[in-house]
């Protein structure tokens, strides 16, 4: 194994074609910037990696052509960091093909979300990124403790399962535009998916599992228009919980093809005004 010298020491065959986690062992944050630095895939073998602090993926310098993480079954261990996220995918404006491929986990135990795409004021644009096979788990049970959020995310292809023990949302919708999301979702004490915020429109929800949750549907958003709703599966004690103004947008510009609801229902549409 030879090494590369730039700003730090990088355990990197000039020959590589990849950057491969064991190679970093206990720092994980060292192996995502190598594989930055050297504009390489970053390769994650089935395993358990601890981090300490926020993983941070910021992939700006690959702004046009995208970073892509393969896991072969991998599991990032988060659950030492009380108060953060255990991963944020950022970029510094606007940002394109972010992939993420194979089977990953992420787990936490944190007062905040699991798992943050974007940032919380839009600043940051992440464009035609393919999510493959993401599982997020967040033990916390607070009440502003959630499983994964989307900030600003256009034109996706998402397969993800977010789950929290919390009252947060399992996963949340800012400001998702275009985009292909199918999976799970569940929030012991809060929404499982949730709609709020920016200005969300034409996505589709294909054969989503939103159960095990206080309420299924959490949609606050004035802005979320022209959705497509595919086959669903609900199991909550609330199907949807919303205001009468995001609601009437939501019904009057979107469509759906009827899933099935499971027997925990007892509210199908509850008023927050």
């Amino acid at each position: 194994m030879l090494w590369l010298h730039s700003s730090s020491w990088l355990p990197v065959s000039p020959d590589a074609d990849e950057v491969n986690a064991k190679c970093y062992p206990g720092d994980l944050q060292a192996a995502v910037d190598a594989a930055l630095t050297t504009d390489r895939p970053l390769v994650m073998p089935r395993g358990t990696y601890r981090i300490s602090q926020t993983l941070v993926i910021d992939y700006s310098a690959h702004s046009g052509t995208g970073f892509e993480l393969i896991s072969r079954g991998a599991i990032i261990d988060g659950t030492g960091i009380p108060n953060a996220p255990a991963v944020e995918i950022t970029c510094a404006s606007d940002c394109f093909y972010f992939h993420q491929e194979g089977t990953l986990f992420v787990n936490a135990n944190t007062t905040a979300y699991a798992l943050v795409m974007g940032k919380p004021d839009f600043s940051d644009t992440h464009n035609s990124i393919k999510l493959d096979h993401l599982i997020v788990n967040n033990a916390n049970n607070g009440p502003s403790a959630g499983g994964m959020q989307l900030n600003y995310v256009l034109n996706a292809d998402m397969f993800v399962v977010a789950d929290v023990a919390g009252a947060g949302n399992g996963l949340a919708l800012e400001q998702v535009q275009f985009s292909t999301i199918r999976g799970a979702a569940s929030a012991t004490n809060g929404a499982a998916l949730a709609v709020e915020n920016g200005y969300s429109f034409a996505d589709t929800f294909t054969s989503l599992d939103l159960e095990a949750s206080k309420i299924c549907w959490l949609i606050t958003s004035i802005k979320a228009s022209h959705m497509g709703d595919i086959a669903p599966y609900t199991n909550c004690a609330t199907i949807v919980a919303t205001t009468h103004a995001a609601w009437n947008v939501w019904t009057t510009t979107s469509a759906g093809i009827s899933g099935m609801t499971g027997g925990d229902m007892l509210t199908a549409l509850k008023w927050l005004d």
